[in-house]
């Protein structure tokens, strides 16, 4: 476990790069424990969460919980240069995809329980 001061000072990218493996695996851990449909099955739900589009649509409806110290993660995110392209969304989508995925990641290294209440409220809303 880190402290909030080392998790911040992470590039955004590395953070982004955490917050995705973390957010695939917590999607598939929770289809897998709720559900009974068969692995194809349940990789096109969880593929449909764990994209650019969907992502996007999370970090707007999360943004108003987030404190300042969230909010510059986000910024941060935000003004990082991206080296890969969007295949399967738009280029903004993308963009905010990755500051999502950057809030995971520093919600992860911090132990924070706010991945926990911002999961099972705006995500598992969504199955």
């Amino acid at each position: 476990m880190e402290t909030k001061n080392e998790a911040y000072l992470k590039n955004a990218l590395v953070l982004a790069y955490l917050g995705d493996s973390v957010f695939s695996t917590m999607v598939r851990t929770y289809l897998v424990n709720n559900f009974g449909f068969k692995p194809s099955g349940l990789n096109k739900i969880a593929n449909s969460l764990v994209c650019a589009k969907t992502q996007a649509i999370l970090l707007d409806e999360i943004t108003p919980k987030l404190d300042e110290t969230e909010k510059e993660i986000v910024l941060r995110a935000r003004n990082s240069h991206i080296n890969s392209k969007a295949k399967h969304s738009t280029l903004t989508e993308y963009s905010k995809a990755t500051q999502f995925e950057a809030l995971v990641g520093f919600w992860y290294l911090t132990k924070n329980e706010k991945l926990n209440e911002i999961f099972n409220e705006f995500v598992v809303s969504k199955l």
